[in-house]
C-alpha cells in the first residue's frame, strides 16, 4: 500500500531511507529539473551512495527504458527515487518493474509479459503540480512512435513525497499546462463510467481546490502551491480508479503529431465534450454535469464558455489553427482516438458531432 506524504516537508525522506536501511539510491531525474533543486534534497541523503540515470527532455521512449533497466540491474541499488514531472515518474515506474525481465522489455511494454513484482521499492518526488502520476498504477511509453499505456499494480509508487518546495519555477505557459492536466483529469474522472464513490470524492476535492486557487497560483502566489500539489495528487488518485475519458483519448494524437503539451491538448476539447455531455446525455449524466457545474459555481449551460474563458485567461490558446492544426487534420484527430480511454466515456458521441465541434474551435 502506498505511503504518501503531501506537503509534510522533505525531512521525511531521511526517515524513509533509514527505515528501509538504504545503502544505495538509483535516482531517475531530468536533465533540467534535478539540478535546480538538488540542494534541497542532498541534506537528507547524506552518507548514502547514489547513482543517477538522467532522462533528457525528448527521451521518454522505449530506448530510454531499456538503458535505465540495464543500468539499474548493474547498480546494486536498494531503491529507485524519481525526481521530476510526470514523464520522469512514468520512466522510473517502468524501469523499476521491467528491470525484472530477462531483457524482454518490449514484451513488457506491449503487455505480453505480466509484471509480477518490482526490482526494488520506488519513491517519487514530483516537481510539478499536474500529472498525478505519483498516485497512479499506469505508465505511458512510446515504442516506434506508438503510445503504449502499461497498467499494473506494481507500477504504483511505494512512497510519495509531494511537497510545494519541490515544485519548480516554470514558464507561465507550462505552468498552466500542468495544472490544466490535473483539472481535466479530475473532471473526466468525475464523469467517467468507471467512477466510484471514492474516486468522485477525490475528484471533487481536486476540482474545488483548483477552481478556487487557479488564478492566484498562475499569478505566482506561493501560498496556493500547496493547494495545487494536493489537488494534483487527488486527481491522480481519482483517475487511478476511474481512468480518463474522451478528451484524453483525443489528446494523445494532438500531442504526438503537433508537439502540443499534454495538459493543453486535453484542455482543448474538454469544454465542448462537457457541453455535449450536458445536452445529449441521459438524466444520470445530466445530473453529473450539474454536479460539476455546482463545484465550479457556474450554470451548466455555460460550461463550454467558462472553460474556454478560463483557458484564455490562463494563457492557453483555444483555437486549433493557432497551434498549427488545419481543417484537413481534424478527421485524423478523430480517427486516432484511443479506444481504451473512449470506453470510459459516459456518452457515445458520433464522429460527425466531434468533427463539427473541432471545426468550431479551429
Amino acid at each position: 500500500m502506498q505511503k504518501a506524504f503531501i506537503n509534510q516537508g522533505l525531512p521525511v525522506l531521511t526517515d524513509i531511507l533509514s527505515d528501509l536501511q538504504i545503502k544505495k539510491i538509483f535516482f531517475v531525474v531530468g536533465n533540467y529539473a534535478y539540478p535546480s533543486i538538488k540542494t534541497l534534497i542532498e541534506p537528507y541523503i547524506q552518507g548514502i551512495d547514489a547513482e543517477f540515470f538522467i532522462v533528457s527532455n525528448s527521451n521518454a521512449n522505449f530506448e530510454t527504458i531499456v538503458c535505465g533497466c540495464d543500468q539499474l540491474r548493474q547498480s546494486n541499488s536498494d531503491i529507485v527515487i524519481a525526481v521530476g514531472g510526470g514523464r520522469i515518474i512514468d520512466v522510473a515506474k517502468l524501469i523499476g518493474t521491467a528491470a525484472l525481465s530477462t531483457h524482454n522489455y518490449e514484451s513488457v511494454i506491449k503487455g505480453n509479459e505480466v509484471i509480477t513484482d518490482k526490482f526494488c521499492p520506488l519513491l517519487v518526488m514530483p516537481t510539478t503540480a499536474g500529472t498525478g502520476s505519483e498516485a497512479t498504477s499506469f505508465s505511458v511509453v512510446y515504442l516506434q512512435e506508438k503510445k503504449y499505456s502499461v497498467v499494473s499494480e506494481y507500477l504504483l509508487p511505494d512512497y510519495v513525497i509531494a511537497d510545494s518546495s519541490l515544485v519548480q519555477k516554470m514558464p507561465d505557459y507550462l505552468k498552466a499546462c500542468t495544472i490544466f492536466d490535473a483539472f481535466s483529469q479530475a473532471i473526466e474522472s468525475f464523469w467517467s463510467v468507471d467512477s466510484t464513490p471514492s474516486s468522485r470524492k477525490n475528484a471533487k476535492k481536486s476540482i474545488v481546490l483548483i477552481n478556487h486557487n487557479l488564478q492566484n497560483y498562475l499569478n505566482n502566489d506561493k501560498k496556493t502551491t500547496k493547494h495545487m500539489v494536493n489537488a494534483a495528487y487527488l486527481s491522480g488518485m481519482a483517475i487511478n480508479e476511474s481512468k480518463t475519458t474522451l478528451p484524453h483519448a483525443l489528446s494523445y494524437f494532438i500531442t504526438s503529431r503537433y508537439d502540443i503539451p499534454h495538459g493543453h491538448a486535453v484542455a482543448l476539447t474538454l469544454g465542448f465534450v462537457g457541453k455535449i455531455n450536458a445536452s445529449l446525455g441521459g438524466d444520470k449524466l445530466k445530473q453529473v454535469m450539474q454536479n460539476i457545474a455546482d463545484m465550479l459555481n457556474i450554470d451548466v449551460i455555460n460550461f463550454d464558455q467558462y472553460w474556454r474563458d478560463l483557458m484564455k485567461t490562463s494563457g492557453l490558446d483555444v483555437n486549433l489553427s493557432k497551434l498549427g492544426i488545419k481543417q484537413q487534420d481534424l478527421e485524423l484527430i478523430v480517427d486516432s482516438v484511443n479506444v481504451e480511454r473512449l470506453k470510459n466515456h459516459p456518452l457515445n458521441i458520433d464522429k460527425k458531432i466531434l468533427l463539427e465541434e473541432l471545426t468550431k474551435i479551429l
